[in-house]
């Protein structure tokens, strides 16, 4: 959960991420976790908007179960999502 903080607190801004704690090695969060929280975020929003398939939904459904380590998480990220940074 303290990731995904990390990433709602530049609101997905990698560039500010980048500059304010990667560059100084004071990052939680590595480059891989930040594009699997970027991907998923951006499907959950399609999701959300309803602009996308039911297959496509289900795929990011099984996608959060398998990447998530429990619901809390899960709606979390849902909620950040559906900020559309």
């Amino acid at each position: 959960m303290e990731k995904l903080k990390e990433y709602a607190e530049y609101h997905g801004y990698y560039d500010g991420f980048y500059l304010q704690k990667v560059k100084w090695g004071k990052n939680l969060i590595s480059d891989s976790e930040w594009n699997l929280v970027k991907n998923l975020s951006q499907d959950i929003y399609l999701v959300q908007k309803n602009l996308a398939s039911k297959e496509f939904a289900d795929r990011v459904n099984q996608k959060l179960n398998e990447s998530c380590d429990n619901q809390d998480t899960i709606e979390y990220l849902k909620r950040i999502a559906g900020k559309g940074w």
